[in-house]
């Protein structure tokens, strides 16, 4: 009886093909990409406003049951779009895309049928039952660039796309296409582990189940070099050239480590210009001062690096935080070291021309690097 059922399962609803070009043309293999940026653009916008429609629609199916058919079809529309690119760019066929929703405008099938009622339960599982699919989906893509550059060069020499790469590439697509409709809302069927069109839908309970620690194992990784900031290790340095001593500083090289992150104190100049094409002004009273700083990744944990977290300390009890506008001109910008790296670049400070500075600051969390200087 359970073998009979499962002979008799429809295959997933969301069905995807693309008509197979008799010729591709070789010149516009060149330039697809190119051609395809005002495309791009314009899936970009409308991407986003999908994303509007389907939270809205979140909230309509947890209520009524239903996808609103209005919003239905604007979001198929977008994805209908989206697919007619993807087979453009894909080298599937040669015509442009069309700049429209409407379907049987374009040799691309994509037909979502709209459901009756959906699930208000599957509404909170999505984003975990789609991580397994997600996951193998990612090592099927990598195989379909490599058939993609194949086919590439076969276009080239011959004017056609061999018919098993062009399956292939569909199927990809096609399982794109499936995920997109589960993750969008569309469509409550989970999406098969398959290229073929006649695949039945996923099993849905058990990439639930694999899903979930698959989820939990990424927000973990992304919240890594978060929890090493919640250390509470510190490290003062008594730099002992004053601030009229750069060549001593340069060759002592005063260095600090806090909570996986390594600072090292390379140059300064006090009372210093601005840097070149900085729209920044100076402030009336005030003087700049310029910090060279490396840091680097510093123990097992990952760690997160920002010129911001510098605070620069007057012998007078003052605190300065940076000169956003100047040190965004040195390109020492936030980073995320996970296995290793460093960065170098200045960091610059307006402190007001009375005040003599005495501690620089870097804030590595709950821990912190000291770097105290010695009276003039």
């Amino acid at each position: 009886m359970t073998v009979a059922a499962e002979q008799i399962r429809p295959p997933h609803p969301v069905a995807f093909d693309v008509e197979y070009p008799q010729r591709v043309s070789r010149l516009t293999t060149f330039f697809r990409l190119f051609m395809a940026i005002p495309q791009f653009i314009v899936i970009y916008l409308l991407l986003m406003a999908m994303g509007l429609i389907t939270m809205l629609a979140w909230f309509a199916i947890l209520f009524t049951g239903r996808y609103p058919k209005s919003f239905f079809e604007f979001s198929s529309g977008v994805m209908r779009w989206q697919a007619n690119v993807l087979a453009y760019v894909a080298l599937l066929r040669d015509e442009y895309p069309p700049f429209s929703l409407e379907p049987g405008e374009y040799p691309v099938m994509l037909d979502i049928p709209l459901a009756e009622r959906q699930s208000r339960f599957r509404l909170f599982i999505r984003v975990f039952a789609i991580w397994p699919n997600q996951f193998v989906l990612q090592f099927v893509v990598l195989g379909w660039f490599f058939t993609t550059f194949l086919s590439w060069w076969m276009i080239l020499f011959t004017g056609k796309y061999p018919r098993g790469l062009f399956r292939f590439s569909v199927g990809v697509l096609r399982w794109q296409q499936r995920q997109f409709a589960y993750l969008y809302l569309l469509r409550d069927e989970y999406p098969p582990y398959s290229v073929n069109a006649n695949a039945r839908p996923g099993n849905e309970v058990v990439s639930l189940i694999v899903g979930v620690p698959l989820f939990l194992l990424f927000l973990v990784a992304q919240l890594l070099p978060f929890i090493g900031l919640l250390g509470s290790e510190e490290d003062h340095v008594q730099v002992v050239s004053t601030l009229q001593s750069r060549s001593q500083l340069r060759r002592e090289a005063p260095t600090g480590s806090a909570n996986g992150t390594l600072i090292t104190l390379l140059d300064f100049i006090d009372d210093t210009a601005l840097p070149r094409g900085s729209a920044a002004t100076r402030h009336p009273g005030y003087r700049v001062i310029d910090f060279t700083v490396r840091a680097e990744k510093d123990g097992a944990m990952p760690v997160i690096f920002s010129p911001y977290f510098f605070r620069l300390h007057t012998c007078g009890g003052g605190g300065y935080s940076p000169d956003a506008a100047n040190s965004r001109k040195t390109n020492f910008q936030f980073a995320i070291y996970w296995f290793r790296g460093s960065t170098q670049g200045d960091v610059y400070f307006q402190i007001p021309a009375n005040v003599e500075p005495c501690d620089l600051i870097y804030h590595a969390g709950l821990g912190e690097v000291h770097f105290s200087f010695s009276a003039r």
